[in-house]
């Protein structure tokens, strides 16, 4: 495997990013072009958690993906998260198709991942780059490339349902009401999208991920969703490798089953090579 970091530049703000490139096995006797999945950790739009970012690259790493960890626009004094977070995504799109022939990339299978704050970003991209409107207004149409998936662990999608708390919290992170909630802006064009999140989620209430979800339904769109009937917010991949020392709240066996189901998933939509 090999480790880069490279910064980027989007709505006029660098950002930076961390790529898990696989190489290719030897003893194959022809390349493989291997998916990607892109990372954006949650942390209330105001850090990246790092539980949120190569942990998980490593565990879809070792499904035979390449990984990208997105350190997305947050909330600052003077600079609110969007529309430059989205344009951020658009521009690691564009920067993945440009690595595909040198790091084998299969540029038709790149699955985007949220969680918390970050699920926010990935389901609000998957609405609005996929309209063709909405992809002209907010400037997503001069970046090539295009995602297939998205995966939502315990997602913000509406910033009026639970998460944030107070009216000056949401006007930081955008005054533009219209993306203030994913499910309002998706269409029949927004791509498939695997969900989860527990029942007891204590900082943003699962009826985010509801209202995707039942969004996503009615247009037809593929999805499956899994509420697990316990389990606190932000678990990550709820085992040993991202639970903090000494608190066992982090460890949800029932909640850990949502990446082999999620892999599952993707072998269904043909986005990664079923066993």
């Amino acid at each position: 495997m090999q480790v880069e970091q490279q910064t980027l530049t989007a709505g006029g703000r660098p950002f930076k990013l961390t790529a898990y490139w696989l190489d290719q096995i030897a003893d194959f006797e022809t390349a493989v072009n291997y998916p990607v999945i892109v990372i954006c950790p949650g942390g209330g739009f105001t850090y990246h958690s790092d539980r949120e970012a190569e942990p998980i690259a490593l565990r879809f790493a070792a499904a035979g993906m390449h990984a990208v960890v997105l350190d997305y626009q947050l909330m600052t004094p003077t600079e609110a998260v969007y529309p430059t977070a989205l344009q951020q995504v658009g521009q690691t799109l564009a920067w993945i198709n440009d690595q595909a022939a040198t790091h084998h990339i299969d540029a038709q299978r790149i699955i985007l991942a949220g969680f918390s704050a970050g699920g926010h970003v990935v389901a609000t991209f998957n609405s609005v780059a996929t309209n063709p409107a909405l992809r002209t207004r907010y400037h997503l149409d001069q970046y090539a490339g295009q995602h297939a998936a998205t995966i939502l662990g315990y997602p913000v999608i509406d910033l009026t349902a639970g998460f944030p708390t107070t009216a000056d919290y949401r006007q930081r992170i955008t005054t533009d009401e219209d993306l203030w909630a994913a499910q309002a802006t998706a269409t029949a064009a927004t791509k498939p999208s695997f969900v989860w999140q527990t029942v007891t989620d204590e900082l943003v209430p699962a009826m985010n991920s509801m209202l995707y979800v039942q969004a996503l339904m009615r247009l037809k769109v593929p999805t499956e969703y899994h509420l697990f009937g316990t389990g606190i917010h932000g678990l990550s991949l709820a085992n040993h490798v991202t639970a903090k020392p000494n608190k066992a709240k982090y460890l949800n066996q029932q909640a850990a089953q949502w990446v082999p189901l999620a892999l599952h998933w993707l072998q269904t939509q043909g986005l990664l090579a079923s066993e």
